[in-house]
């Protein structure tokens, strides 16, 4: 690799809709700008149907396209896009960013690696995958047209994913774990759809032999289903950050977009005390950019 390679003005750490945001808006001020994913570019997005409370998107856009255009845009501005996965991070100036591709440097470092897939955090778990469960609606939910089917999950995103297993499955039971999260339109919509919503469901083991069967709850219950989405137990992807920034009990890095680390920023689900919405990621990455920008023109820093 060149040194053009492997140093940069600004790296972003995470290509969803918070790290597009950032990095388009760091390239957009003449910075040069690389932005990783060791997966498809898009995040969350990638899995999600049909956007839904993002102001401006023609009707029935998909959570693909949006991804598509915020990778264009990000482009056109001159970001470059590595596939490579993240391992590590050092503290400068300038940061490092350790990959399996070999490090690079920069002078500002942006943190927008989301969470994890949904884990229910029963026994046997790992056993049911492919065979019942699943963490995509618009990936799997078309296998278990006409059935009965369940989603764990109390925030807006297990409410986005009973949605669109209404499309298809025969009958939608979401089990909240505690008091639903999403908003008022979000539950007129599930009301429309005639999805059930239990409050208070403790999920304690999934029930079956060779084929699921159902969704076994602590108090002893048991809902029927044939296919079960995990919308809950998201963790943020922060392990590469061990002892290099803060974080709460959660995983979650602390900090708002600034970290405490001179010239490393945070934003997106990733963030303690970020919001669960689309728009709210890119304003956090916009913020994140802007915060990343106004570091490496400060007279402090070693890039001035």
């Amino acid at each position: 690799m060149t040194d053009s390679d492997t140093t940069w003005d600004v790296a972003v750490v995470g290509a969803g809709i918070a790290g597009l945001t950032a990095a388009r808006t760091a390239a957009e001020h003449g910075l040069r700008v690389v932005a990783f994913d060791m997966l498809a570019p898009g995040g969350q997005l990638i899995n999600l149907g049909e956007v839904t409370g993002y102001p401006g998107l023609p009707g029935k856009t998909g959570g693909p396209d949006l991804a598509g255009t915020l990778l264009e845009e990000a482009m056109a501005a001159g970001v470059e896009i590595s596939y490579a996965e993240v391992t590590g991070l050092a503290a400068g100036p300038p940061v490092t960013v350790d990959s399996l591709d070999g490090p690079v440097t920069a002078g500002a470092v942006v943190v927008t690696t989301g969470l994890a897939p949904g884990r229910l955090g029963v026994p046997g778990e790992d056993d049911w995958a492919g065979r019942g469960l699943s963490e995509c609606a618009s990936c799997d939910g078309p296998l278990f047209a006409g059935q009965r089917v369940a989603v764990v999950g109390d925030d807006g995103w297990a409410a986005q994913e009973a949605a669109e297993l209404a499309a298809v499955a025969g009958h939608v039971t979401v089990l909240a774990p505690g008091a639903p999260r999403w908003s008022a339109r979000a539950a007129d919509r599930l009301s429309g759809l005639g999805v059930e919503v239990r409050e208070g469901a403790v999920v304690a083991g999934l029930g079956g032999d060779t084929a699921l069967t159902g969704v076994l709850l602590a108090d002893d219950g048991e809902v029927p289903a044939t296919g079960v989405f995990a919308a809950t137990g998201r963790a943020p992807r922060s392990a590469f950050l061990d002892g290099v920034v803060g974080r709460d009990p959660d995983g979650r890095v602390t900090g708002d977009p600034a970290t405490g680390v001179p010239g490393v920023f945070a934003a997106g689900d990733v963030r303690a005390g970020s919001v669960d919405h689309l728009v709210a990621a890119a304003a956090d990455g916009l913020r994140a950019g802007l915060a990343a920008v106004a570091h490496l023109h400060s007279p402090s820093s070693p890039s001035s």
